[in-house]
């Protein structure tokens, strides 16, 4: 520290509107101080990273002509949050409805399945099972397991979370294929970890954000667009490193390093939101209680390697996804192909394909020069004899490789949520923003828990005598529990 923090003094204006600093400018933080803002405060948002960067996992970069998606490019219409979300920040207009269209791989071959309805998913799924009857034990689980699954509160989650994916398939004798075909693909789609490794929950977390949904839909120019607009409507200020929080009774002292490295400022606040990995915030906020520091130390990212390619015409392939099982692959996790979601969200007549890489494996291998990722990923879809395109077409490639790229929760995980997550002390300053912490991994669980800090700090810092603009705040009732 580069000197001492001034003494507590109330951080308010003159106006009264309580100060608010939010520590990251992803999905999560950028939400909650929208929403913070709109409901009356005064907010400042520091990131660390530059503007290019703005949403963090939920963003998308401009590369050779096309936004390339940094995080999930296919958007389920359950993501009622988000929709509204988006409406609020004036790019409703600027939302795709997409095709459905979903590409499973068995024996090199794709068989597509149309997940937007639940009876065309049902029998899409029961041509392409490799054993039929496997498929009413998982829809039974489902069913069962659904009730426990909420976008803002995974506690009760932890009754079924006993067992890891692999360990689930045994008890309830399913067969290898199945595991290979259905749910190591909905684990990789949920966490890029493999099925050893997962608690046996999440594969029915992502069956819950597709089955009866609607269909999936995304942004013109991206996902990126929603926390861009968020962005323009805050006062953000990046390359701005936050060090320490520290909490009293009058408020909250910020610590803040710019991106010389040598100035540093603390600032006062009314609050703050920290919405950063969660494997950082114990350090951050020092007065964090030792259980959830604890808990959050230990929390497990799978990084990821993401290689584009940019095409000088759409692929004969008309999926907006095809998922590569491991018995096809050991390395590919699938493709995105974002030019097969709508018209407008890649230019005319151009094609891009997204190729991921297992967590395992980018682990291994996310430090190998650029050139030599592009080479493996073309490599791969050779042997899937998959968007043969990429040989002969490519105008632009880009690689991302994220080391934070999801958290993905282990055996047991829920438990620890369950037993953290209604403990956070009611009166802090402090609240934590995003699904790293509480729900799971996501973009939508973590506009929910943006959503559920905002809300916290309004009935903390707000008056009584400030006109009531709550009904503004996204409402806790769109939940997944039994309906969208």
């Amino acid at each position: 520290m580069s000197g001492p923090v001034p003494a507590p003094r109330p951080a308010a204006g003159p106006d009264g509107r309580p100060h608010v600093i939010v520590a990251g400018a992803g999905i999560a933080g950028l939400t909650s101080a929208f929403l913070l803002q709109r409901r009356g405060c005064r907010v400042t948002v520091l990131e660390s990273a530059g503007p290019e960067n703005v949403g963090g996992r939920m963003g998308s970069v401009r590369h050779g002509g096309f936004f390339v998606d940094t995080g999930a490019s296919l958007l389920s219409r359950r993501y009622h949050a988000m929709l509204r979300l988006a409406g609020m920040a004036g790019v409703g207009d600027r939302i795709l409805p997409s095709s459905d269209t979903v590409g499973l791989m068995r024996d090199r071959r794709v068989h597509h399945v149309r997940v937007g309805s639940l009876p065309r998913m049902a029998a899409g799924l029961l041509r392409l099972a490799p054993f039929p009857s496997d498929l009413p034990k998982l829809m039974l689980d489902h069913v069962r397991i659904r009730r426990t699954l909420d976008w803002y509160d995974m506690s009760a989650a932890a009754r079924h979370d006993g067992e890891s994916v692999a360990g689930y398939a045994v008890r309830r004798g399913l067969r290898p294929g199945t595991v290979d075909h259905l749910l190591d693909p909905l684990c990789m789609l949920a966490s890029l970890q493999d099925v050893e490794r997962t608690s046996s929950v999440a594969p029915f977390m992502l069956l819950n954000s597709l089955l009866g949904g609607g269909g999936l839909f995304t942004f013109r120019d991206g996902v990126g667009m929603l926390p861009r607009a968020l962005a323009a409507q805050l006062s953000v200020t990046h390359h701005a490193r936050v060090c320490q929080v520290e909490e009293d009774p009058a408020g909250v002292s910020v610590t803040w390093r710019a991106r010389d490295g040598t100035s540093e400022r603390t600032e006062r606040a009314d609050a703050c939101v920290l919405a950063v990995p969660a494997v950082q915030a114990p350090d951050l906020y020092g007065q964090m209680e030792e259980p959830f520091a604890e808990f959050f130390r230990r929390v497990e990212y799978t990084g990821s390697v993401h290689v584009a390619f940019g095409l000088d015409r759409p692929t004969a392939e008309r999926a907006v996804m095809v998922n590569v099982p491991r018995a096809e692959h050991p390395a590919l996790v699938g493709v995105i192909l974002p030019h097969n979601t709508a018209p407008g969200r890649v230019p005319a007549g151009r094609g891009l394909v997204m190729a991921h890489f297992r967590g395992s494996w980018s682990d291994r291998h996310r430090n190998l020069p650029e050139e030599r990722l592009v080479d493996h990923a073309r490599e791969a879809l050779r042997a899937l004899r998959l968007v043969p395109e990429v040989e002969s077409h490519t105008t632009m490639t880009h690689v991302l490789r994220p080391g934070q790229c999801v958290v993905f929760r282990r055996p047991g995980d829920y438990r620890e949520l369950a037993r953290l997550s209604t403990a956070w002390p009611s009166s802090s300053r402090v609240r934590l923003a995003g699904g790293d912490f509480f729900t799971q991994s996501s973009t939508h669980h973590s506009i929910c828990s943006a959503v559920q800090a905002a809300r916290q700090l309004s009935g903390l810092l707000l008056p009584a005598h400030l006109p009531d603009r709550s009904g503004e705040l996204i409402p806790a009732a769109a939940r997944t529990k039994g309906q969208p």
